[in-house]
């Protein structure tokens, strides 16, 4: 990996994932010519994970960065790792029809098996935690997502969310501003940038 900045512009924009991060990883600014089967520019997640998917292909890239690792999106973003898509199965479903709508479903499941495998086979600290839960803020909304969570485990074998009564969040999360909420223990959370810069390692 090289970079073109000098020390004093490696620091992260403040936040509490720079905070926390290594600041002593640091890679050798590109001077003069390299050589490798694959140049990859940008240090954030698709590039540092093609990088080191083709490394252990016994295949020789480099990869440029103007920043630091995870330096935009991929040390800034909130570090959940959801199911599915960002659209629901029922829009999936409704626009691109059940089979596409599994598909996609099954796209998403296998990405959150590599991000899972990705931090256990190289030790990435990243704080990972296992469950999100989804709030639900309106009454209107209740029948709706028991519904959902329903279908999730018949239509698409995914077992691992259950619905939450108000009693249950307010006692998971601390406030009962919600009318329930969906737990999923196939989902989590961990630190952004740590994972970038543990990809960056590996």
């Amino acid at each position: 990996m090289a970079r073109r900045c000098n020390d004093a512009e490696m620091a992260h924009p403040a936040s509490l994932y720079a905070a926390e991060a290594d600041h002593k990883l640091a890679f050798p600014p590109l001077d003069g010519d390299v050589k490798a089967d694959v140049a990859i520019i940008g240090g954030g997640y698709t590039g540092l994970s093609a990088a080191l998917h083709l490394a252990e292909a016994g295949i020789n890239s480099v990869v440029l960065e103007a920043e630091n690792v995870g330096w935009g999106a991929s040390g800034r973003n909130g570090g959940q790792i959801h199911s599915g898509q960002r659209r629901d199965v029922d829009w999936l479903e409704s626009r691109l029809g059940r089979d596409e709508a599994r598909r996609l479903w099954q796209l998403g499941e296998d990405a959150k098996t590599l991000t899972k495998s990705l931090i256990e086979r190289h030790k990435i600290d990243c704080d990972w935690r296992q469950g999100l839960i989804d709030t639900i803020h309106k009454a209107r909304m209740v029948a709706g997502e028991i519904a959902y969570v329903e279908k999730l485990k018949r239509n698409y074998d995914y077992d691992q969310v259950e619905w939450l009564a108000r009693d249950a969040v307010g006692a998971a999360i601390g406030t009962d501003a919600y009318f329930g909420g969906i737990r999923d223990m196939g989902a989590g959370h961990l630190n952004p940038l740590k994972f970038a810069q543990g990809l960056a390692r590996a």
